[in-house]
């Protein structure tokens, strides 16, 4: 690590400066703490590939070597949290961050690292958009090159922020909204810093000023539970549930009425996801609904669950079709098997998933803002429906505000910098004058010799 200051007052006086300005850059008022000290990567695990990682003037150097891909990872995993790094290439190469990943298995005795991964790659435009890494292998994120390809300034430092609240995910490049997007595959994991396998034999990616904030937990709260206790159950319909916690649901044509399980508590900002196979009938999974004393219990949104109208959205008593996707679902519906269908609800912005594939992704500014979540069976036809995993995920309103924010939350640097090359940020030096003000105060015997000093400045 390399601090460069403006002013000098002897050996003594700098080595003393110096120290007190190195003593505040492990953490910074604002919650963030450094996840790499500048000086080493002891106890960070190589996964994967042959890429070499050293340490060089503050920063990590990733350098291609042979194999698959490789990935640098810090002990530890995290949750909830704000990152922020700098990375500039030396020799282009791709490369990117993995964040909530995990090792799904190996291949011979390398290790193969899984889930999202903030793209680093000065060439193609995506830097800034999520790819997922060895499970669904494509882009997961909402955004494309044409906002992605500008943001990054290449062959230069660029600072990249990965804010990741539930299955709510936003990251920006040089304070630019890249990706901005919903996904309930994972809450938790490690990062890694990756070099990408590549024939060619060249190379070189550098980070630097890698901070971390981490942000309280959220977690997924099972609403299914013997006897359905803490659920409504409907009159109708005949619900049973065993002791694996798999609900099924049956209902007659001549029975008007839908069958529902509902959670009584009132929502507001949310996740809500369940598991199903279907048998026969229509079925659905409501969110932010309103009771209503009419034979379909409720009012407002619902997650449809229907062959390839899943994830599709109908409002009733309502617009109706709101949002529907029958293609792409039909397409990863699994017919006679167990289907995932999600929803993700803070403020306007609504996301469907279905099988880990986006459905729905809409701003609905006409949306009901709170109500109650159920499982229903259609009324009036002959219905067969199993559930398992009937989940709720709770946003509160901090967590909604970080979420819905474009500004990107960065270390206060006007109190603490980590300094990487000569290209030093005034921060550091506002630091070191500062802590010179303050030891001024208590010995006068120093002030003769730096107050002309500071004054000048």
């Amino acid at each position: 690590m390399t601090l460069r200051f403006a002013f000098s007052t002897g050996k003594a006086l700098f080595s003393l400066f110096t120290l007190i300005a190195m003593t505040t850059l492990s953490s910074a008022d604002d919650g963030f703490k450094q996840l790499f000290n500048g000086k080493d990567i002891d106890g960070w695990i190589k996964r994967g590939g042959d890429a070499t990682y050293t340490v060089e003037d503050g920063c990590i150097v990733g350098k291609r070597g042979d194999g698959p891909n490789t990935f640098l990872c810090p002990p530890g995993e995290f949750g909830n949290f704000v990152l922020y790094f700098e990375c500039k290439f030396d020799e282009p190469i791709n490369s990117g961050v993995q964040f909530r990943s995990f090792v799904s298995g190996k291949n011979g005795e390398r290790e193969v690292v899984s889930g999202y991964q903030c793209e680093l790659d000065q060439d193609s435009g995506n830097s800034g958009r999520v790819y997922d890494e060895s499970r669904r292998n494509r882009w997961v994120s909402n955004l494309d090159t044409d906002v992605s390809a500008p943001a990054y300034k290449k062959g230069d430092w660029n600072k990249f922020v990965i804010q990741a609240i539930g299955p709510c995910i936003k990251i920006w490049v040089n304070d630019v909204v890249c990706s901005d997007f919903a996904d309930v595959a994972n809450l938790t994991g490690f990062f890694g810093l990756q070099v990408h396998g590549s024939n060619e034999q060249k190379g070189i990616v550098r980070w630097r000023n890698i901070w971390i904030k981490e942000l309280p937990t959220t977690e997924w709260e099972k609403l299914l539970k013997p006897d359905f206790a803490d659920m409504w159950v409907s009159p109708s319909a005949k619900w049973e549930i065993d002791d694996q916690l798999v609900a099924r649901g049956t209902a007659v044509r001549d029975e008007g009425r839908d069958g529902m399980l509902r959670y009584e508590e009132i929502l507001k900002d949310h996740a809500a996801r369940v598991t199903f196979k279907q048998v026969v009938g229509n079925s659905g999974l409501y969110f932010r609904a309103v009771e209503v004393d009419k034979p379909y219990w409720l009012r407002g949104f619902q997650d449809e669950i229907d062959g390839a109208a899943t994830a599709s959205l109908w409002e009733v008593e309502g617009r109706g079709w709101v949002a529907r996707n029958f293609e792409t679902a039909g397409k990863v519906f699994k017919e006679g098997d167990w289907n995932t269908v999600s929803i993700v609800a803070v403020g306007d912005h609504l996301t469907t998933e279905l099988n880990g594939q986006v459905i729905i992704d809409l701003i609905d500014p006409e949306c009901i803002k709170e109500g109650k979540v159920a499982l229903q069976l259609h009324g009036g036809s002959d219905m067969e429906y199993y559930f398992k995993d009937f989940d709720i995920l709770r946003f509160n309103d901090e967590q909604r505000a970080m979420i819905e924010s474009d500004t990107a939350p960065e270390p206060d640097f006007s109190a603490t910098e980590t300094v990487a090359d000569d290209d030093v940020p005034q921060a550091a030096e506002q630091t070191v004058q500062r802590n010179a003000r303050q030891m001024l105060q208590n010995r006068p015997q120093l002030r003769g010799q730096l107050g002309n000093r500071l004054r000048a400045r």
